[in-house]
């Protein structure tokens, strides 16, 4: 049995931006996945709300990606594959970031994942690294959470920095020998929130990894 750990915030947790709530089991991505490759492989979701690449939030404790990771890979060897899929709410305009130094927070992580003896035989699992789909406005008015985090302050635009994130992530996946897939080309985030990942964005993004997985031969 092939064991993948994926690695993310909300949209890896199943966050349902038209409500708030989180989607059933088998509408998420990770299960779809799990569905689609069947019983061969253990689909490990470890998802959390609001988790960054390796910035503590300062409203939310338990935030940062980088704490939480090294936990996630002990409690899980021998992993064959990592899933690595964050950087959406290091966009939040009061982290100040930039494609660039987000790029260098999810940089901090593969050297993590590749520096453990969490793979199989106590060699380092493989990597993908995926881009988040970038953030766009979103309604107020019908959104689950306070949207201004997410909004244009100060020439700090969460929409254009989470949009830079996939050329930066794909130099990283090029520099580190990782497999890349660039989730906004393939799954569409809801229009209530602009952040959170619909029921057929789901859907489109597990078709995307099930088919990125079989070309890795993982």
């Amino acid at each position: 049995m092939k064991n993948i750990l994926c690695f993310g915030d909300s949209n890896t947790w199943g966050y349902d931006g038209e409500n708030g709530e989180r989607f059933p089991y088998d509408k998420r991505w990770t299960s779809l996945v799990q569905a689609e490759l069947g019983n061969a492989y253990n689909i490990i979701p470890e998802g959390l709300n609001g988790r960054t690449t390796v910035w503590d939030d300062p409203f939310n404790p338990c935030r940062n990606g980088h704490d939480a990771l090294p936990f996630c890979l002990l409690s899980h060897k021998p992993l064959d594959l990592v899933i690595l899929m964050l950087g959406t709410n290091d966009s939040k305009n009061f982290y100040h970031n930039t494609p660039f130094s987000i790029g260098k927070g999810i940089r901090r992580l593969v050297e993590m994942i590749q520096a453990s003896d969490a793979g199989r035989g106590g060699a380092a699992p493989r990597i993908l690294l995926m881009s988040p789909a970038p953030v766009i406005q979103g309604d107020q008015s019908r959104a689950s959470f306070d949207l201004r985090e997410f909004a244009d302050i100060d020439g700090h635009d969460p929409s254009i920095v989470s949009g830079g994130l996939a050329g930066e992530y794909r130099k990283k996946a090029e520099e580190y020998g990782c497999d890349f897939l660039d989730a906004g080309t393939v799954a569409e985030v809801c229009t209530a929130d602009g952040v959170h990942l619909t029921a057929e964005g789901h859907k489109a993004l597990a078709s995307a990894v099930s088919s990125k997985l079989r070309e890795m031969g993982v």
